[in-house]
């Protein structure tokens, strides 16, 4: 894509208003937080104490809607207490430029780097940051500052107080959320015509990580949960099985199992969401069942076994004492039983600390751009006596929100953020022309804090309208400034926009440079999975679960990675700069996809009696692995591949061994035949993302920058 066509693309995504919004009852309590803190302010006729706890208990209300996967307490307790602590923080450094500046950051290079758990702890990162700024950059001096971060503190506390507010929901909300969007997505997969939504794992990648945030002590009693995550997993193997097994002609006739399925899918959905029954009608699971129990296919047969072991499992949940007797389950015993959570996230982002890390990357630029930013703040001065001079808050903050690790992230929130900061900088100026009294105002503050929490989903441009609207009557309570001060606002907003968009663009990370790192690290993982798998094959139990689950949940988080980075490379003017065009990069998706499918595959039909292994096929694993080896430095640029060698491999393999080959009518009744096919569709898939690996128009090697 051209620069032009790019930054066309990028205005239009940055003023696009998005249909996304939190649970209401997650926006009345952070709205009722900042109410009480204006009430408290009135109540105490205190400007500075209601606009600070205002202030608090907002910044703090929107870290509690930010994708929550802990318990609403924990996430506002966190918040609570990281952003009070670095308010008293900041007022200690206020006066102390360079200690200040110093403290700043290393504050937003620690936050860079914690984006490394996601999108929603980054900017929880961001807004924690954002503590130290408030008091250090607007406080008077120490005194004053401390009376602020204690103000500050109380309104992150109303936030923590209003969560104890029934009603509570069910147990393992978050986790609860994330497994109903697993299931209602198998639901429509089973009765989808395309067999490639079968790949979609970003389901099952955000139902782990929800479930592997949960503390050891309290998953005895998610044992359901976590088994309805591993009958998940069965469950998308055997809808694979059966769209490979499925003869074509009898399609039509399979639709209304199919469809049958689904509801009953949807119905578990329903029911682990609400943690309430939604039971499903007979006439409902009767086709599932008869379609099952008539056909010699074991793939029918699973699915709708484990279909109803899913439904057991998802009535279990709603009673937390039945899952305390449950056994972990046998699909996922490694995040079952996986390390306590400080020492994960300590690994992960200890895992980033290298220069050619694209969220060291960001860490770096985050440091320097926002210290660049406060001093660029504090140089402009109060735009003539409209704004408050001697501080640099503002384009701080809007440097520190708009910087992502991606170039259309970045472009697309510093549009958006500006044109909405612009718009609130006149609907503020309009609101202030008549005389407010302090209960209008403090009405007029609270009906804006409420907008900026419904619209906070739905992009830059409404949740900036919003916001600078509520700024501006905070700064009215505080100081009496006049309406213009709106418009300092919205410059501010603008310079610190522009400068993060120019720090991106003087020290970049292109996506469409990444893909041929992210690719050939996908390609290592399937060169231990694969090989793994048709090991299996020789005995049964002779693979490791934990150590496929391992694998598996790997190789779907490096494959999401490499999605996500094809994904963003469309928007980026620098197609020139990669391996491969935008019609390839589609390509390696898909044929990706494929081959996660065939291991998806393989893994499903591991022998479970002595009569279905096949020990044959452990001559193809060092083949594979030599290929797979290859491919994977092939990707990366620092050699080349040539097609159809590990197809000839097989062919020579197949001709002197005498396994048969797949049955004619594809039903794979006969287990041999079954992994013949199924090793043969391995091969053919690693074949077609090797053609257009191989294809690469620019053969050099590619950093992962």
């Amino acid at each position: 894509m051209r620069w032009w066509s790019s930054l066309i693309t990028i205005g239009r995504d940055g003023l696009r208003v998005q249909r996304a919004f939190a649970a209401p009852s997650v926006i009345a309590r952070a709205v009722l937080a900042v109410l009480l803190a204006t009430v408290l302010g009135l109540l105490l006729d205190d400007p500075v104490a209601g606009s600070m706890a205002s202030v608090g208990a907002f910044i703090c209300g929107i870290g509690t809607m930010l994708s929550p996967l802990r318990h609403p307490v924990v996430n506002a307790l966190g918040m609570a207490a990281a952003f009070s602590a670095m308010a008293v923080l900041g007022a200690l450094v206020q006066g102390t430029t360079w200690l200040f500046l110093l403290l700043l950051a290393v504050a937003a290079f620690a936050t860079g780097l914690w984006r490394t758990l996601g999108v929603a702890p980054g900017i929880r990162g961001c807004l924690t940051a954002i503590g130290l700024m408030i008091t250090a950059d607007l406080a008077p001096d120490v005194h004053g500052g401390l009376v602020m971060a204690g103000w500050i503190a109380v309104g992150t506390g109303l936030v923590v107080v209003v969560q104890l507010i029934p009603p509570y929901g069910p147990r393992f909300a978050a986790q609860r959320r994330a497994l109903a969007a697993l299931y209602q997505s198998l639901a429509e997969t089973s009765v989808a015509a395309d067999s490639a939504a079968l790949g979609r794992s970003a389901p099952f990648t955000a139902a782990r990580q929800a479930l592997d945030v949960l503390p050891q002590f309290s998953r005895p009693s998610a044992a359901a949960m976590f088994g309805l995550l591993g009958e998940a997993e069965r469950i998308r193997r055997a809808l694979h099985t059966v769209r490979l097994t499925l003869p074509a002609a009898a399609a039509a006739g399979n639709q209304e199992a199919l469809a049958a399925a689904a509801q009953v899918l949807g119905r578990i959905s329903r029911t682990v969401a609400s943690g309430r029954e939604h039971r499903t009608p007979e006439e409902v699971r009767t086709p599932l069942e008869a379609w099952a129990a008539t056909s010699p296919v074991r793939g029918r047969r699973d699915l709708a076994a484990r279909v109803r072991n899913a439904e057991q499992l998802a009535r279990r949940s709603t009673d937390d004492l039945l899952g305390d007797v449950l056994e972990p389950h046998a699909e996922v015993p490694g995040l079952y039983s996986g390390t306590p959570s400080v020492a994960r996230t300590a690994r992960r982002i200890r895992a980033q600390l290298r220069p050619e890390s694209p969220i060291f990357r960001h860490a770096v630029r985050l440091a320097v751009g926002v210290v660049v930013a406060e001093v660029i703040g504090r140089s402009i001065g109060g735009w003539g006596g409209l704004g408050i001079s001697a501080h640099g808050f503002w384009v701080a903050l809007t440097t520190m929100l708009v910087l992502f690790p991606e170039y259309g992230h970045t472009l697309v929130r510093g549009w958006g953020r500006a044109a909405g900061a612009v718009l609130g900088g006149l609907f503020a100026w309009v609101l202030s022309l008549p005389p407010w009294s302090p209960v209008g105002l403090a009405v007029v503050a609270v009906v804006l804090a409420a907008a900026s929490f419904v619209t906070l989903r739905t992009g830059q441009l409404m949740l900036n309208l919003w916001l600078t609207t509520w700024i501006v009557f905070l700064i009215h309570d505080v100081g009496g400034l006049p309406g213009p001060t709106a418009w300092a606002r919205a410059a501010d907003t603008v310079v610190g926009a522009a400068l993060a968009v120019l720090i991106f663009l003087v020290w970049p990370t292109w996506s469409t440079r990444r893909v041929p790192g992210l690719l050939a690290e996908w390609l290592r993982v399937q060169d231990r999975l694969l090989p793994e798998l048709l090991t299996g094959y020789a005995d049964v139990g002779a693979t490791d679960p934990a150590a496929v689950d391992a694998l598996r949940a790997r190789s779907r988080q490096v494959r999401e990675n490499l999605e996500a980075a094809v994904e963003q490379s469309y928007a980026e003017p620098a197609e020139h700069r990669g391996p491969w065009s935008s019609v390839q990069l589609e390509q390696i998706r898909t044929q990706v996809s494929t081959v996660a499918g065939c291991a998806t595959l393989l893994g499903e039909h591991l022998p479970r009696t002595p009569q279905d292994t096949v020990p044959e096929l452990t001559e193809l694993v060092d083949p594979l692995h030599e290929h797979l080896t290859a491919l994977a430095r092939a990707a990366a640029g620092a050699e080349t591949v040539t097609p159809g060698a590990l197809r000839s491999v097989l062919d020579s393999f197949t001709a002197r061994s005498g396994l048969p080959p797949e049955t004619s009518d594809g039903s794979g009744s006969t287990t041999t035949s079954r992994a013949v096919a199924l090793s043969t569709a391995t091969v053919d898939a690693v074949e077609a993302l090797t053609a257009t690996i191989a294809s690469r128009y620019r053969p050099r090697r590619h950093a992962a920058a």
